[in-house]
């Protein structure tokens, strides 16, 4: 599978807070259509050097990964548990601080591999793919206390806006963690002309819903006007946090059928989808046998019924 994607374009906006702690990779101006990694994170809030955090992990995890040739899936996952593994320790070394709240970051990386996109993720920043004529096909679903609730069926999604904790995480990377946080994996097969996917922080989507990114995202202008516009609407929204987002869309896929189904491993599927099941030529030909063998049966009692009849009638007559 060759996926070849249009001129990635990225913002980081700092929104009502004292400072950045956003970061991304590549850095703002040094993606390319021949980009294969992307990644942004999210410093915590409200922990000491958060934005410390944040430009180890995506500077760090961007270096080491990039260096990679074109890999496969299953290898880039290998290729990404490494570097992760050796970015905390990158992050240990930088944690001087004996504070008990430590410095920490969120995480969003996405991999264009031989055979697929691998997504991965720690924390409430996102991935989305969002497909003309069908909205968000997936997004990533956060690491955080909210949606643990709605899991359990204690929250629904609209009183998760305004839940009071709804900025708990319960995942993140933090220097000298006794269980490293490992990432949540997500393997896209599925992937068409005109998909647009995003990476952003939580702060994108603290005033913007799914179906407003569909409205600014999935039009006909040209990418640097969309996300531009996106950038405009959290603005305008009075967003308060960080936000940052990269964006790019796909502009040929070679090596697959642009009509192959739905076969991602996504954690959380948004759009809706006709799950109607395709029959296979077995199914197809098992189905044929079935209804050959009823049609004999009916024959076979209608034959028996008129034998039936038939006596009856002789009875009667010789009676």
């Amino acid at each position: 599978m060759n996926i070849k994607i249009s001129h990635p374009f990225c913002y980081s906006a700092i929104g009502k807070k004292p400072n950045q702690e956003d970061a991304l990779y590549p850095m703002k101006g040094k993606a390319t259509p021949d980009t294969r990694i992307f990644l942004v994170c999210d410093g915590m809030g409200g922990h000491e050097r958060g934005e410390v955090a944040s430009q180890c992990v995506a500077s760090h995890m961007g270096r080491i990964v990039s260096q990679q040739p074109l890999l496969s899936v299953e290898e880039m996952k290998t290729v990404f548990n490494d570097a992760l593994m050796t970015t905390y320790e990158e992050l240990d070394a930088l944690d001087d601080s004996d504070a008990v709240k430590k410095m920490g970051t969120t995480l969003t990386f996405l991999s264009i591999c031989s055979d697929g996109v691998l997504l991965a993720h720690i924390g409430d920043s996102r991935i989305y793919q969002l497909r003309p004529g069908k909205g968000v096909v997936m997004h990533t679903r956060d690491h955080s206390l909210v949606n643990d609730l709605i899991a359990a069926g204690e929250l629904t999604e609209e009183e998760a806006r305004t839940f009071p904790q709804r900025n708990v995480i319960t995942r993140a990377i933090q220097p000298h963690q006794e269980y490293r946080t490992r990432a949540s994996f997500n393997v896209l097969t599925d992937i068409r002309t005109g998909d647009v996917f995003m990476l952003c922080s939580d702060g994108v989507l603290e005033q913007i819903t799914d179906q407003m990114l569909c409205d600014i995202l999935l039009t006909s202008e040209p990418l640097a006007q969309r996300i531009h516009h996106l950038e405009d609407e959290c603005l305008e929204h009075f967003t308060h946090d960080n936000n940052t987002c990269y964006l790019f869309e796909v502009e040929e896929v070679e090596g697959v059928s642009p009509l192959a189904p739905d076969t991602d491993s996504v954690t959380l599927s948004i759009a809706p989808q006709d799950n109607t099941p395709v029959a296979s030529s077995a199914d197809a030909s098992s189905s044929s046998s079935q209804k050959a063998f009823k049609i004999l049966l009916w024959v076979l009692a209608f034959i028996a019924f008129c034998g039936v009849l038939v006596g009856i009638y002789f009875y009667g007559a010789s009676r």
